[in-house]
């Protein structure tokens, strides 16, 4: 005969962490922090286009988003939501030095004068 499994009322189970906190707060700093970075830097004047690079980190934020059940893979997830905030938030003032550099250089080295 199998053994009948008791119930545990729901008062009397573990409360599990909601797993959703910590990506719902990488969520609101990649779209803050994107926000802020663009507004605050030249490229905002530029073409619509170099917007277009935040979906990398914002590919990074929702593979956060993904539940696990495994503590590596939470771990993993809660590397690559912080990983993408941190990149949403920086990519504008990035982008603004290399394309100075590269006109720099450009100018630098053109031929002629």
């Amino acid at each position: 005969m199998k053994a009948t499994p008791t119930l545990v009322p729901p008062a009397e189970r573990p409360l599990d962490s909601p797993w959703w906190l910590a990506p719902a707060l990488f969520t609101v700093a990649a779209v803050l922090g994107g926000a802020w970075g663009y507004r605050s830097s030249p490229i905002v004047q530029g073409s619509a286009w170099l917007a277009l690079p935040y979906v990398v980190p914002l590919a990074l934020v929702a593979a956060s988003w993904r539940p696990s059940a495994h503590r590596d893979t939470r771990t993993r997830g809660l590397a690559l939501g912080g990983i993408g905030a941190l990149i949403a938030l920086i990519y504008a003032h990035l982008a603004t030095f290399v394309l100075c550099a590269v006109a720099l250089l450009l100018w630098a080295f053109q031929g002629g004068g």
